[in-house]
């Protein structure tokens, strides 16, 4: 964020519409902590300004004329570490994946009140990634199949009955020694079978263990 003194942020517009880019241009100019570097309409124009003046954020629309935002934003990245957002009206699920694994550091969509708009300027600007509630959504549903995914099936956890012994020990609140006792086993050999049990469930700790083995069937509720 600025502080009192610094000079304004430089921000330039990547975008294709003359009139939203006039927009932009009162919406960025009309908060004292930032400024409009420049604007360009296509794809072309913009390529020959990375190498110019400095630039603290690209704003930039996913559909140009003759190429694609996200390719942009793939070159600027390159280059070095600048900010970039997207801002376009597709609100689609293609659209937003391709557009963040670009590098894209924020997507919003052209509805964004100015407001909204500014202050999400200011927040990539200091490290955050500010997205579109539509845009998130797809986001929340990708990170939801990543965990299905991860999450083990019971035929991948396949715990032997022992471990599953000691699961069910656990799950009643015995400590290790306890287990140890009951199942006539060193407390040494009880932890050898935790260790594997973590391993097939991808866990780390008893809880984690208890919990997605009640969550695959491998032990009841009432364990």
């Amino acid at each position: 964020m600025n502080a009192p003194g610094d000079p304004p942020r430089r921000i330039a517009i990547v975008e294709d519409d003359a009139h939203l880019r006039r927009y932009l241009c009162e919406v960025v100019d009309a908060d004292p902590r930032l400024e409009v570097a420049f604007t360009e309409g296509d794809f072309v124009g913009a390529t020959r300004r990375i190498d110019g003046c400095p630039v603290d954020l690209w704003l930039i629309d996913l559909q140009l004329p003759d190429g694609n935002g996200a390719d942009l934003v793939r070159r600027l990245k390159a280059g070095g570490d600048v900010k970039c957002l997207i801002l376009t009206v597709l609100g689609d699920r293609t659209s937003v994946i391709a557009a963040l694994d670009s590098g894209a550091d924020g997507y919003l969509l052209k509805d964004t009140d100015p407001a909204a708009l500014v202050g999400s300027i200011l927040s990539a600007l200091d490290g955050y990634a500010p997205i579109s509630p539509q845009a998130a959504h797809f986001l929340l549903d990708l990170y939801q199949q990543d965990v299905r995914k991860a999450r083990p099936t019971p035929g991948d956890a396949a715990l032997s009955a022992r471990e599953q012994e000691v699961l069910r020990l656990f799950s009643r609140g015995l400590s290790y020694r306890e287990a140890a006792g009951i199942l006539d086993l060193s407390t040494h050999t009880v932890r050898d079978h935790v260790k594997a049990i973590y391993r097939k469930l991808s866990v780390h700790s008893r809880a984690e263990a208890v919990f997605e083995a009640r969550q695959l069937g491998i032990i009841s509720a009432s364990d």
